[in-house]
C-alpha cells in the first residue's frame, strides 16, 4: 500500500534508499509537469476552436434558421463558441491549480533534496486561463 504524499515516505530509510526514492519522486514530478502541459494544450485548443466557431460560424454552410442578413452568424454558433472558450478556460484554471497543490506537497516532503518552482508550465497554464477569461468576456460583450 502506498503512503499518501502528506506522510513522509522517507522516514525510516537509510541515505541510499532515500536518494533512490527521491529520484523516483523527481520522475513523478516531471510526469506531473508533462500532464499539465498536455491539459494546457487541450485547453488552448478548445479556446481557439471556440473563437473560430464564434467569429467564423458564417463559414459553416447550413441553412440559416434565424432572421437577419445571410452574413450574420447563427446565435447557436456564437453560444457554442463561448461555451468552448469557457470550458477551455476552466480546464486551464483547474489544471494550474492542481499542479500548484501537487508542487507544494512535493516540496514539503522532499525539500531536503531540492525544490521545484512554478516555472514555465504553470505560467503558460495561468496565462492561457487569463487569455480565456479575457476572450470569454470579449465574446460576451461583442455578440452579433
Amino acid at each position: 500500500m502506498q503512503a499518501p504524499l502528506d506522510d513522509n515516505p522517507l522516514a525510516g530509510f537509510d541515505a541510499g534508499a532515500r536518494k533512490m526514492i527521491t529520484e523516483q519522486a523527481k520522475v513523478c514530478y516531471m510526469n506531473v509537469d508533462r500532464t499539465l502541459a498536455t491539459w494546457t494544450r487541450t485547453a488552448m485548443s478548445l479556446i481557439v476552436l471556440g473563437v473560430i466557431l464564434d467569429r467564423y460560424g458564417i463559414l459553416v454552410t447550413v441553412p440559416r434558421t434565424h432572421a437577419g442578413t445571410p452574413l450574420a452568424s447563427d446565435p447557436l454558433y456564437s453560444t457554442g463558441g463561448i461555451v468552448l472558450v469557457a470550458l477551455g478556460t476552466l480546464i486551464a484554471l483547474v489544471t494550474a491549480f492542481r499542479h500548484q497543490v501537487y508542487r507544494r506537497r512535493w516540496n514539503r516532503v522532499f525539500a531536503e533534496f531540492g525544490a521545484f518552482g512554478p516555472w514555465l508550465a504553470f505560467v503558460f497554464a495561468a496565462g492561457g486561463a487569463a487569455a480565456g477569461i479575457t476572450l470569454t468576456i470579449l465574446l460576451l460583450l461583442f455578440r452579433h
